[in-house]
């Protein structure tokens, strides 16, 4: 299982259900063949390159495929992108840090409510400005609705807070979901938000 980027003091913590299969052997987060996830921070100049670029997943893909893609370099591969990822204040983490899944209609994705109650306490611990999910609307309703009962599933900021932090929706970033404009456009509403911070 892929650790988690967290420090004290971040802008954003983005949050996915859960790591997928691919990223998980890949050895970094958001690496399916179709995630928008490292595009779209790009685009909304959240950060100012792609963090992981199409050449580099190209790389690794073909790496995994020809049996060599090892342990010390996906360790390599990882640090080089946290510290890139941590000099932006982003980190990253999972509502569901039990399992990895093949994807998001596997059951065993849906987070439980001990996995939310420990995502609470290390929001409360860590304290960034904001948490954005990442995550499908109908998971991230499911997920908070009996803790903050204002949790709605329109993109974009939510009327509560996770401990001091600001709660953005922004939806799934995986290669099925078809509403690409609204994606970007929440993306760039967040990248004028955290231009605050």
């Amino acid at each position: 299982m892929l650790p988690e980027i967290l420090m004290q003091n971040l802008r954003v913590v983005f949050v996915g259900t859960t790591i997928s299969e691919t990223s998980d052997e890949l050895g970094f987060y958001y690496l399916g063949p179709n995630n928008r996830f490292w595009f779209l921070l790009e685009y909304a100049g959240i950060t100012p390159t792609s963090v992981v670029s199409p050449s580099e997943r190209k790389v690794l893909f073909d790496a995994k495929k020809d049996r060599v893609l090892n342990e010390m370099y996906k360790k390599l591969f990882f640090e080089k992108k946290e510290t890139e990822l941590l000099k932006h204040r982003i980190g990253l983490t999972d509502l569901n840090r039990r399992r990895v899944i093949s994807n998001d209609d596997d059951p065993a994705a849906e987070p439980t409510m001990d996995d939310i109650q420990k995502f609470v306490r290390k929001v409360e611990k860590y304290r960034p400005k904001l948490v954005a999910f990442v995550t499908s609307m109908e998971i991230f309703e499911n997920c908070f609705k009996r803790l903050y009962p204002s949790v709605n599933r329109q993109r974009g900021k939510q009327d509560f807070l996770i401990g001091h932090s600001e709660v953005w929706l922004l939806g799934s970033t995986g290669g099925r979901v078809k509403d690409t404009e609204g994606l970007e456009q929440v993306f760039e509403d967040l990248a004028t938000r955290l231009g605050g911070f």
